[in-house]
């Protein structure tokens, strides 16, 4: 999921500067949301764990509420932007970790079949 955390980064980098700051941060929740669509469309047709699956529809749904959220909120408004930045970061994070911590459990069950195949 480095794409997430390259997203995230992106994210945390903006700053409200004038009015196109709010068309800025949509299309990052767009390119996050299309990151995660790849990912969940990628999940499904290995056959490899549907609660990953149904985390990162759960997350996709989330950025685009957010998305439609900031798109209906009125040009120059500070406060939407900051609460709907902090709501996707706070989002992205979660699920960078518990995807993290997936990926790692992994690694440790593949590693002690590896000692019973040696």
């Amino acid at each position: 999921m480095i794409e997430l955390q390259q997203i995230k980064e992106r994210i945390a980098a903006e700053h409200y500067r004038d009015t196109n700051s709010c068309f800025e941060l949509r299309m990052l929740l767009m390119d996050a949301a299309s990151t995660l669509t790849t990912r969940h469309i990628a999940n499904l047709r290995q056959g490899k764990d549907p609660q990953v699956s149904l985390t990162l529809l759960r997350a996709f749904r989330s950025v685009r509420q957010h998305y439609f959220t900031l798109e209906k909120a009125k040009e120059g408004d500070l406060d939407c932007y900051n609460h709907t930045k902090d709501a996707v970061m706070d989002e992205l994070t979660g699920l960078y970790q518990q995807y993290r911590g997936n990926v790692i459990s992994l690694h440790a069950e593949n590693s002690s079949e590896l000692k019973i195949a040696q």
